[in-house]
């Protein structure tokens, strides 16, 4: 055998061998910060839910667009109302907390434009109530993000609940598998 045919056979050894070696698996990139806007926006809709479970109407007030209007969306259609009414009622006085985890969200913004999509439960203090899916948009003013429009869904049954908030399995229940939404009592 010629050096010339000997270094190519060397060479084609050396690749498949290569090729064909356990590669290591490249480590996972850290988790990503989320952008600067991004935790604005979700800063933003946090603070109404703040000032819900502190009853502080003023809070709430600060982060809708003066114009915001409120949706729900049901079998029946959708209805709209001002955001008015709403704020003034997280400021009446009441004996429990209005509590509502969200959780599992996505944020899209373009400009000063933002839409925020979660879920969420509801409770009086620590009774469960209901629960739903909820969307945001936002419009970012010369003073922030700002609440311009929230519709949500409401439901009481094929609930799911926040993360640690899972209802005690009824006796006679059996354990799903994680995946189904659990159901409200």
């Amino acid at each position: 055998m010629t050096n010339a045919i000997a270094a190519r056979v060397a060479v084609t050894a050396l690749l498949f061998a290569t090729a064909c070696a356990p590669q290591a698996e490249a480590p996972d990139p850290p988790a990503e910060e989320p952008h600067p806007e991004e935790a604005a926006v979700v800063a933003a809709v946090q603070q109404l839910f703040d000032a819900m479970r502190a009853g502080d109407s003023e809070m709430a007030r600060a982060v809708f667009h003066p114009d915001a209007r409120l949706g729900r969306a049901g079998d029946d259609g959708i209805s709209f109302s001002a955001a008015d009414g709403f704020i003034e009622m997280i400021g009446r006085p009441r004996d429990v907390v209005y509590d509502e985890p969200i959780w599992d969200w996505t944020v899209q913004i373009d400009g000063r434009l933002a839409h925020m999509w979660t879920k969420y439960a509801f409770y009086l203090g620590d009774d469960f109530s209901h629960c739903g899916e909820e969307s945001f948009q936002l419009y970012r003013s010369d003073a922030g993000w700002q609440i311009t429009q929230l519709v949500d869904t409401s439901r009481r049954e094929d609930c799911f609940y926040p993360p640690g908030r899972e209802p005690a399995a009824e006796e006679g229940d059996e354990p799903g598998d994680g995946d189904e939404p659990a159901q409200a009592s």
